[in-house]
């Protein structure tokens, strides 16, 4: 979730990785995790996660980090659209880490872990191994496989006694989730509803909404560790690094709804008075068919081709249906109309049947839906002669 260039890797453990890795932490050493706040750039909407090392003894200060990948990746585009993106683990250290959250003014908190000598000194092998070159690439997966996660499961894997953390009965869902860190942003919003698909709209347990770092913090702020076969608190102290009062990033109008509501409007109003006036807009059903099946045909991509999560099904094809881009060439044609028009009766059955298929849209969606709908619904009426 936060956006780095690989050359830090490089320079990542080899600063402190030759001199401590075969020493061990001393009883003065504290393990914690770092929840930074949401940035204004894509690669940090939803906020960072890391966890920090530190042991006086070793003068030994390293912030570990599961967000780094390179531009410089060859199809890296063309990967990212597919969802084969690798991340890679890396390390600094904290007093050049911290700095950049201060230029971006985003706020930054550590949670101190209760963690025993021999649980801190397994987990800080564990991170070093898992920073060698051959293991600290791995597929990136935004739900369950990301920087958070990691995270979780490294501490949870290596904290030398078992955690339990609180249990809940989901109500709400992925895309419920994902969608709070996005009022700033509402047309990247309508982009990723029309991407994710169903299996976005799934309740998600407490557990499961570890994949935001916001939720990772108040999880393990509520976390459990047995202790000589006593339950303590996970979390000894909560600190402050950095307060900013407008890290949190600002809620904005939801514009594609306003513009595609008036567009709804102004569209409706245009179709009766032409209908009332006996006038036919071809030209605007061949705009409409065209573009929702151009934007089917994106749609239909990455619901069969790309591997990011909760692609599939995606019941945006209902209304965005590819075919509606080959019927807007015959529309287009003035002799083969009058056989199109048939065209309208199965437009219309799949735009009723995107209102019941159980799948979330996004509220511009709605009016866009609607939109076809009158348009379908001018053309099946039979002319008066």
């Amino acid at each position: 979730m936060q956006i780095r260039y690989f050359f830090l890797i490089v320079l990542s453990l080899l600063i402190f990785q030759s001199k401590v890795s075969a020493q061990q932490l001393s009883p003065e050493a504290t393990v914690s995790i770092l929840t930074c706040d949401p940035g204004t750039d894509v690669g940090e909407w939803y906020g960072h996660s890391a966890i920090r090392i530190a042991d006086p003894t070793l003068n030994l200060d390293a912030v570990f980090n599961y967000g780094l990948f390179s531009f410089e990746t060859p199809n890296f585009m063309y990967r990212f659209a597919k969802g084969q993106t690798d991340y890679a683990m890396g390390g600094e250290r904290f007093k050049s880490w911290l700095p950049q959250y201060d230029e971006e003014k985003r706020s930054v908190y550590e949670q101190v872990l209760n963690l025993t000598t021999e649980g801190k000194n397994k987990l800080f092998q564990a991170l070093l191994e898992n920073a060698k070159p051959e293991n600290r690439v791995y597929r990136y997966n935004f739900f369950m496989d990301n920087c958070a996660t990691r995270v979780r499961d490294m501490i949870e894997r290596n904290a030398g006694e078992p955690i339990q953390f609180t249990d809940n009965h989901p109500t709400e869902s992925y895309r419920d989730l994902i969608k709070k860190f996005h009022h700033s942003f509402r047309w990247f919003d309508l982009g990723i509803d029309l991407l994710v698909g169903k299996k976005a709209d799934q309740p998600v347990s407490a557990y499961g909404q570890m994949f935001l770092p916001d939720y990772l913090k108040d999880q393990f702020a509520k976390a459990e560790i047995t202790v000589d076969g006593k339950p303590q608190p996970l979390v000894l102290e909560t600190r402050t690094l950095r307060e900013y009062p407008n890290s949190k990033l600002n809620s904005d109008w939801p514009w594609p709804a306003i513009v595609f509501g008036i567009l709804f409007l102004i569209i409706a109003a245009f179709s009766v008075r032409s209908f009332l006036q006996k006038k036919r807009i071809d030209w605007l059903d061949y705009w409409l068919l065209g573009l929702s099946g151009f934007a089917g045909l994106i749609i239909g991509w990455f619901t069969l081709y790309s591997e990011h999560p909760a692609m599939s099904p995606n019941y945006n094809l209902l209304w965005a249906f590819p075919l509606n881009l080959f019927f807007a060439g015959l529309w287009a044609v003035k002799k083969w109309r009058p056989q199109a028009r048939y065209y309208f009766w199965l437009s219309g059955a799949l735009l009723i049947l995107s209102f019941v298929a159980g799948q979330q849209f996004n509220p511009a969606v709605y009016f866009l839906i609607l939109i076809l709908l009158v348009r379908v619904v001018v053309n099946l009426i039979p002319e008066k002669k």
